[in-house]
């Protein structure tokens, strides 16, 4: 991602499949960790649930592969659907 929007060139497909290896061992983690929990602590939104979501903003952008974890995208879908989330990631008039 970061290349593409640098004009760097294409992504190296060896650093691609490395990220997407961190990727998937630690959406399995998070995915596991929501299965039954509706925010990442439990039944009450935190910190944690605004500190893992932050980089959530990017999925699309970077293309995480989170197709097959049906908990973070519940989970994010909540998360997004906070009034004061779309605020904070809306982007800037102008």
């Amino acid at each position: 991602m970061l290349k593409k929007l640098t004009g760097q060139g294409e992504p190296n497909p060896d650093e691609v499949a490395k990220g997407e290896d961190q990727f998937h061992r630690c959406a399995a983690v998070l995915d596991g960790a929501l299965r039954g929990r509706r925010w990442l602590l439990g039944d009450t939104l935190t910190i944690a649930d605004f500190a893992v979501g932050a980089p959530m903003v990017l999925a699309e952008a970077a293309q995480y592969p989170t197709g097959k974890y049906a908990e973070i995208t519940r989970w994010y879908g909540g998360l997004a659907s906070l009034p004061a989330w779309k605020k904070a990631i809306a982007p800037l008039p102008g």
